[in-house]
Order: C-alpha cells, then sequence, then structure tokens
C-alpha cells in the first residue's frame, strides 16, 4: 500500500460525493405506450418523464418530445416500418396518452386522427427535403 494511498481514496469519494450531488436522478419514467413485436417483446415505449414526453428504442432515450400527439406519430412511424421489415407489431397506448393528446388536437382544431395524419404528412415531407438535399436534388412537394 502506497503512503498516499488514504489520501487519494479519500479524494475519490469526495469527488463521487459531489459528483452525486449534481446528478440526483428527476422524476421517474411513467411508460405509457409499448410497440410490442408479434413475439410480446417490447420494440419501443413512450411517456412521461417529468413533464417532457420520451421515446425509447433499442434502449436510447429520444427526448425533447413538445407532444404527446407527436410521440404517438412517431411510435406509429416506427410500427409501420416494423410492418413493412416484415415485423408485425401492436401498439398500445394509455388512457392518459390518448386524452392528452386529443386535447392537444381539440386545441389545434383536429380531430386526433386529422392531428396525427398532420404530423405523418410533416415528417414525410421533412424526411423529402432531407433526401434530396442529399443528392443534391430539388425536392417535388406537390
Amino acid at each position: 500500500m502506497s503512503r498516499n494511498a488514504k489520501a487519494k481514496r479519500a479524494a475519490r469519494r469526495k469527488r463521487e460525493a459531489k459528483a452525486g450531488a449534481v446528478r440526483r436522478p428527476g422524476a421517474p419514467f411513467v411508460a405509457h405506450a409499448q410497440l410490442l413485436d408479434g413475439a410480446g417483446a417490447l420494440v419501443a415505449a413512450g411517456g412521461l418523464h417529468g413533464s417532457e414526453w420520451v421515446m425509447v428504442v433499442a434502449g436510447r432515450a429520444l427526448d425533447g418530445i413538445d407532444s404527446p400527439g407527436l410521440l404517438i406519430a412517431m411510435l406509429r412511424h416506427t410500427a409501420a416500418r416494423c410492418e413493412a421489415e416484415g415485423r408485425p407489431t401492436t401498439l398500445r397506448l394509455s388512457p392518459v396518452l390518448e386524452r392528452a393528446a386529443t386535447e392537444e388536437a381539440a386545441a389545434g382544431g383536429h380531430s386526433l386522427d386529422g392531428w396525427l395524419a398532420l404530423l405523418e404528412a410533416e415528417r414525410a415531407e421533412h424526411a423529402e427535403k432531407k433526401r434530396a438535399a442529399a443528392s443534391g436534388a430539388v425536392p417535388n412537394l406537390h
């Protein structure tokens, strides 16, 4: 054992304690949506972390989702991509998420289905612009 082992250990403990105080865990993640594959395995999930909607795919959280409608639209898009790959899925939404998305749609003068269709159209337009920019072509948006 080195002469400075006790001092090094004390310094390490102090650093760890200080870092732990800074990284306080926030509110827990509360799941409000599950996207399951045909075998019942979880493909993606969505829910609230504090007051922010979060989508989790492949163990990675996609935070910064500013609306419950956008969360549902993203989960539906993920389900459609899985279906296109030949992997059937089932999307389960909690009443809380459905109610929040319905209220959001109504505030914008839309039904929930209309709002989700509008969000999907925006996503498709954005993806087309991104593809066109990558290939150097001008997108045809009409």
